[in-house]
């Protein structure tokens, strides 16, 4: 079957070659790198040379990906596209280097300057003047280092300077790579170089020659401490060292045990203790022949100078000290003081409420100094989003004892943000936009209260061959306490675990051609972080109040000819308590190995079950009546879990797997999912090769009018993905490939009598009416968004017959075609 679909894809890039527009847009990109790549000849000095490639040969036990971090970035060679035998940036650089002026930056760098120098230099902290200050300092450090090395921002960013390379700089790289591997254990290593001729311009190609010979390994090792108190603390800790025999002896080790005894000592009264300056490392390398390259190492610990021991430090007072930075200064501001617990509490200017700050901050007085909880107290008051930073200053004082001040500039009372984005649905650009406005301590609680509208324009497919746009708005109130509310004895618990209780309100306005949906939400969720990488949600409730107050003629008889259909657009009463639990280990902007977990949970109209009427709450009714339709009432159980693993193969690629599994039981006399409660699957996040929600349910097809109809709901769901992700190269951002392959579909729990044995889940056809799809995309990465373009393809569609399930073969290029690669645009990965 692989190779089936690998034939199909040779087709396919014969087809586009074949393609006259494609093959003149090749030839004129072509032509571009060409002409860029050549825009200026380089010029060479008598012992210069142009970087061709290297390559590293005889390294066994380090790896060549590891040797490789240590060439300099100007010893690498150019960067090409695509491995063409071109070096466009080096055309960029020369461009760039075509439009340098020094005459103009060091005028402009003595504009910034003169800003600079103007400002004025009040003795309290001002906001504005610092904002100031910060960006003119910015602009004199950029304008500087333009003229320092002689470069402007095109050569910075856009070009790339010519690979040149003289025989001193090989040489010293290679002392380099020798230096590296003797630090890993290797003190008998070798590394030579040797330098080929790739053509007559004086190109090059540098092998580097490793010979690693026998690590030495750590035999005996043997700790020598002068303070007795110190000497037994680290026995007690001994199993968490760093240094273990018949490792290599490595120095990245050594000094990991450094900091490791540093940080033990911190955290237990050491405040004055420096490793550098009191830890030493004994090599004794006597007869290692003999001893089979095994080594004895010493790590000495000293006492200070003229000292018998070392200072264990404790808290003799505590200061938290908070000052409003947007306070003008020509304003008397008002100063409160407050003790509690033995810290002495001032806010200059705002008041903040001292009892929930003391659960925040874990050094007290009479204790002992420890680093740890100093960093989470930093840690815990920068959480409640109240203050731009936290940090602790300590003095020393008499008998060992130190004060601690608490220091919190204050974030602005008020703040807004604006958010936009874009998107293409169903080849409709649209996008939408939002506002914000955060209030801070509006109740004296550490709350923040948040007012959000937005707006959002996308497109959407109609009963029939055309499509149209969806407009939607909506509004949102949230308040949010930095404790568990209600539950005093559960909220105790998990102060340090960086507690949330929100309640919201939330109203939402979404119309088409076809029909205009209302959607009042009322919403209350507790959160807390069970560990660095989990995280538990717990929503008691969950209420929303649905009502379509239009329908159009021809939807409203597509919803008489399906009943279970109907009831998902009738007015409707949903509520439901859920709890969600994540895992998250991934690093932003880190390419490491690392998981996504998501298990969600929700049981829908649970409240019903204590009604007379299971089908009905009246008092809902009497405060909201309805002069037509019947109010839907909804009871459901639903699950979902959601597992994604990302595998680096190198520095920036990697591979990324998700699987994602759902199913929902609704129980209800009308035996349906509320329509925002059910699964849907196709789109950019999904199966690539389908639109947004229009694939399954099962092998049945979708309802149509010529068409199929746009949003497929589902009560069952599998779904899983494989993608690729190869870095290609920076022209502005990062630009990434991906190749993935999607696989799914959903399924209804009861049978639908027009669909019958074909939408509902049956698992003897099941794995028969999963759909496939595969296909390519281009990533845009600027460190803050990412941009993302797919073509997916369908390789199996399930609503089609058996034996024409496999449909790769009808691709074609014509965009009338069923089969036409679907184009998607997204913000973000898939997953």
């Amino acid at each position: 079957m692989i190779s089936k679909i690998i034939s199909y894809s040779t087709i396919t890039l014969s087809i586009l070659f074949r393609n006259k527009r494609f093959y003149k847009i090749s030839y004129a990109c072509l032509m571009i790198l060409v002409v860029s790549s050549c825009t200026r000849k380089v010029q060479l000095e008598r012992d210069e040379y142009r970087l061709n490639n290297f390559e590293f040969k005889g390294n066994k036990q380090i790896s060549t990906e590891e040797l490789e971090l240590l060439i300099p970035p100007t010893q690498k060679p150019n960067r090409r596209i695509l491995y063409l035998p071109v070096t466009p940036y080096v055309g960029f650089y020369n461009l760039g280097k075509s439009m340098y002026s020094q005459a103009k930056i060091a005028k402009r760098l003595e504009k910034w300057q003169t800003k600079l120098n103007n400002l004025p230099n009040p003795i309290n902290y001002e906001a504005k003047v610092e904002r100031k200050r910060k960006k003119y300092l910015s602009k004199v450090s950029v304008y500087k280092d333009r003229l320092d090395t002689k470069e402007n921002w095109w050569m910075k960013n856009i070009g790339e300077a010519p690979a040149i390379i003289t025989e001193s700089a090989i040489n010293r790289t290679s002392k380099s790579i020798n230096e590296y591997l003797y630090s890993k254990g290797f003190f008998d290593s070798k590394v030579n170089y040797q330098i080929d001729s790739v053509n007559t311009n004086k190109r090059i190609k540098i092998t580097y020659l490793v010979e690693e010979k026998r690590p030495y390994l750590l035999d005996t090792i043997s700790y020598v401490i002068e303070d007795r108190k110190i000497d037994s603390l680290l026995n007690i800790h001994a199993r968490n060292s760093f240094l273990q025999r018949s490792d290599n002896v490595d120095f990245n080790n050594i000094d990991a045990e450094k900091l490791r005894i540093e940080g033990l000592l911190k955290d237990n009264g050491y405040f004055n203790f420096v490793s550098k300056n009191h830890i030493s490392i004994q090599i004794d390398t006597t007869d290692y022949i003999k001893r089979g390259f095994n080594v004895n190492l010493t790590v000495k610990i000293s006492n200070p100078f003229l000292k018998e021991q070392h200072d264990q430090f404790t808290l003799e007072s505590i200061n938290f000290i908070s000052a409003d930075a947007s306070t003008d200064n020509s304003q008397k501001i008002d100063t409160t003081t407050v003790e509690l617990n033995s810290i002495r509490y001032t806010f200059i200017g705002k008041k903040f409420p001292a009892k929930i700050l003391d659960k925040k901050i874990l050094i007290r007085p009479n204790q002992l100094f420890k680093a740890s909880l100093v960093n989470e107290t930093n840690r815990q008051l920068y959480g409640l989003d109240q203050f731009a930073f936290a940090n602790v200053k300590f003095t020393q004082l008499p008998d060992n004892k130190l004060r601690a001040d608490i220091i919190a500039p204050t974030n602005p009372k008020y703040t807004t943000a604006y958010n936009f984005d874009v998107n293409n649905i169903n080849n409709i650009l649209g996008g939408g936009a939002s506002v914000s406005l955060r209030a801070r301590n509006l109740l004296s609680i550490l709350e923040t209260t948040e007012l959000g509208f937005r707006a959002n324009l996308e497109g959407q497919p109609g009963l029939d061959s055309t499509t149209q746009r969806s407009r939607e708005l909506g509004a949102n109130l949230a308040l949010n306490i930095p404790k568990i509310i209600f539950f005093n004895r559960f909220s105790n618990l998990l102060s340090l675990k960086s507690p949330r209780t929100q309640l919201a309100v939330s109203f939402n306005n979404s119309k088409q051609r076809l029909f205009e949906r209302q959607v009042f939400r009322l919403t209350g969720n507790y959160s807390w972080q069970r560990s660095k990488y989990e995280t538990v949600l717990i929503s008691p409730f969950d209420i929303n109040l649905i009502n379509t107050p239009y329908k159009s003629e021809s939807f409203e008889q597509v919803l008489l000819d399906n009943p279970n259909l109907k009831v998902l657009y009738d007015p409707q009463f949903v509520s439901s308590i859920n709890g969600t639990y994540i895992f998250n280990n991934q690093v932003q902007g880190k390419n490491i190995k690392a998981k996504y977990i998501r298990f969600f949970v929700e049981s829908g109209g649970t409240t019903l079950n204590f009604f007379p009427d299971k089908n009905q709450i009246k008092f809902i009714d009497q405060i909201f009546p309805l002069d037509t339709n019947q109010r839907a009432y909804f009871r459901f159980i639903k699950m979902n879990f959601d597992f994604r693993k990302y595998i680096p193969i190198n520095k920036r690629d990697s591979w990324a797997y998700r699987l994602n599994l759902g199913i929902a039981h609704p129980y209800g006399q009308n035996k349906a999912m509320p329509f925002e409660k059910n699964f849907f699957i196709g789109g950019p996040n999904s199966i690539r090769a389908w639109r947004p929600r229009t694939l399954g349910p099962g092998s049945a097809l979708g309802t149509t009018i010529n068409n199929r109809f746009s949003q497929q709901p589902g009560d069952i769901l599998l779904e899983t993905s494989i993608e690729y992700r190869k870095y290609m190269f920076r022209f502005i951002g990062n630009w990434n490939a991906g190749l993935f392959i999607d696989a799914g579909n959903v399924w209804k729990w009861y049978q639908i009598d027009t669909k019958y044995n074909q939408a509902n889940f049956d698992w003897t056809r099941f794995y028969k009416e999963i759909a496939v799809g595969t296909g390519a995309g281009l990533r845009l990465d600027l460190d803050y968004f990412v941009a993302r373009f797919d073509w997916g393809v369908k390789v199996f569609d399930p609503a089609k017959a058996t034996g024409e399930k496999f449909v790769l073969d009808n691709l074609k290029l014509g965009r009338n075609n069923e089969y036409y690669p679907v184009f998607h645009f997204a913000i973000g990965y898939p997953f």
